[in-house]
């Protein structure tokens, strides 16, 4: 019997960024969530998405819940 794939919901990763004071820069986003330099310019200019369990994994590093930084997260929560 194959596994049965869940949907998996996707959150924008420059709200993440935003989470962040505006004068902090690149560097110090990529080595506070514990990525490079290069990742937080992408995620950033390329409108790039987390998955759910990555969204998540990087809210906690920050010492937030996700849905301090995705205001729908407890609804795509609740709709599974």
């Amino acid at each position: 019997m194959g596994r049965r794939r869940t949907r998996q919901f996707k959150y924008p990763a420059a709200k993440l960024l935003d989470t962040f004071s505006p004068d902090t820069n690149d560097i110090e986003m990529a080595e506070m969530l514990g990525v490079s330099r290069s990742c937080v310019v992408r995620w950033r200019t390329r409108h790039s998405e987390l998955g759910e369990y990555r969204a998540d994994y990087y809210a906690i590093k920050l010492g937030l819940h996700p849905f301090e930084v995705w205001h729908n997260w407890l609804d795509d929560a609740m709709s599974v």
